[in-house]
């Protein structure tokens, strides 16, 4: 076997090439394999590197035109990239401009409700304003007739005051002072004395006794109105008899269908001479119905 003392010493150029070029020539390569695995272009940065050394830049190729092809090529990419960013932001803009015309016309319409709603709200508080000046006149109205009752004689006040109604007569008693009040209900008739001071007893509030008072007015003065529109049967046969007999027998011949008995009297109200005309015309109009209002009348 071979000792160490054997074995041949290294040369220098053996020390140089396994200690120095063979690590130098490993770890380029290494640099190489990692650098294309990244995408990096080794090949025209070498032949850039190489160029730049006076010598050897006319030993290699230029890398002029693979350089102008690549670096050519992605500037066009960038820019349609870039453009269609652009577009993108463009829209989106548009998107968002939109939105905000959306918004704007939205406040508008709020804040145009928002003035409607603060021109009722003063309506109403005006007509509110108006109605409760309303209610303190009428209210005054009634405390000046009261007083002016009051300076009356009561012996003369009383009659006056017993052909109002008798909420109306409590409203004005109420707004009297005790004193006056009696005055005139010891000359009232007892008995609407005696009602009104029942009512007195129970007073309600002046607002509701203003109403009371106003309604019941109204409903007597419908009553009185319904009553005077009701017209006798003499008042009818006197219309029938000024109308022309065509027109009279024309009318009672339609009512006669509906209520017999109303055009008896009818007939019956009316004169002589007018009621002969009227039913001549019914027998021209009508010869059953004039037949049988005829013996109506006669039985």
């Amino acid at each position: 076997m071979e000792t160490e003392m054997d074995k041949p010493e290294l040369s220098a150029f053996e020390r140089f090439l396994y200690w120095f070029l063979v690590p130098i020539v490993f770890v380029l390569v290494l640099i190489v394999v990692l650098l294309t695995l990244f995408d990096y272009d080794v090949k025209d940065s070498l032949l850039k590197a190489a160029n730049r050394v006076p010598v050897v830049s006319k030993l290699v190729p230029d890398p002029a035109a693979g350089a102008l092809s690549g670096s050519g090529e992605k500037p066009a990419e960038q820019a349609k990239a870039q453009d269609k960013t652009v577009a993108d932001l463009t829209a989106k803009l548009g998107e968002k401009d939109n939105e905000l015309k959306k918004s704007d016309e939205l406040f508008l319409q709020k804040d145009q409700t928002i003035k409607d709603l603060q021109a009722k709200v003063a309506q109403l508080e005006e007509q509110l304003k108006s109605k409760a000046k309303t209610d303190e006149e009428y209210h005054a109205q009634i405390q000046q007739t009261a007083s002016m009752y009051t300076k009356m004689n009561p012996s003369k006040a009383a009659p006056i005051m017993e052909n109002l109604t008798l909420k109306e007569q409590v409203l004005l008693f109420s707004e009297m002072k005790p004193d006056d009040r009696v005055k005139i209900l010891e000359k009232m008739d007892p008995k609407k004395a005696a009602e009104a001071s029942i009512y007195l007893k129970d007073l309600t509030p002046v607002k509701d006794r203003e109403i009371a008072a106003l309604q019941e007015r109204i409903q007597l003065n419908d009553n009185s109105a319904k009553a005077g529109q009701k017209l006798t049967t003499t008042d009818l046969g006197q219309t029938f008899s000024n109308m022309t007999p065509k027109s009279a027998a024309a009318v009672l011949v339609e009512m006669y269908a509906v209520n017999p008995t109303k055009v008896l009297d009818i007939l019956t109200a009316t004169d002589t001479q007018a009621r002969s005309k009227i039913m001549s015309a019914l027998a021209d109009a009508n010869k059953d119905t004039a037949a049988k209002i005829t013996s109506k009348l006669g039985s």
